[in-house]
């Protein structure tokens, strides 16, 4: 049974869409479904401040990147990497639970939804390699 949550997150389109004016922008596929995601981000100081996305992928990619476009804004890119190490670290399960300054990812990052974590770390993973060299 799919998560409410899921849904209302997926709903969310308000950065559905790929910025006109990006600095950097990432194509990524899911090797073991199909799915791929654009990521287009406006940057600057190594810093983000506008996120956009498009996607053909399943509801759970797309309530990730909802939620990332939302929570990597104004973000370093020293804290968007360390973020995706800790959502890999409990995807792994190397750990039990996400640090509390990342609790609003709970929403979909959580037990439930592990099965999922490849569909979940696709935006997270786009976005880590689009910045990785800047």
């Amino acid at each position: 049974l799919m998560d409410l949550k899921v849904f209302k997150l997926a709903a969310n389109t308000k950065n559905h869409k790929l910025l006109k004016d990006y600095d950097y922008v990432l194509r990524q596929k899911n090797t073991f479904c199909g799915d791929e995601i654009t990521i287009s981000i406006k940057a600057k100081s190594k810093k983000v401040y506008k996120i956009g996305y498009s996607c053909k992928s399943c509801i759970y990619t797309q309530a990730s990147a909802s939620l990332l476009s939302e929570f990597f804004k104004n973000k370093s890119f020293k804290e968007i990497d360390d973020i995706t190490l800790e959502l890999n670290k409990f995807c792994k399960k190397q750990t039990t639970k996400l640090p509390k300054k990342l609790s609003v990812l709970n929403k979909i990052i959580n037990e439930k939804n592990l099965a999922r974590k490849d569909c979940l770390l696709l935006p997270f993973i786009t976005v880590k390699k689009m910045i990785k060299n800047l």
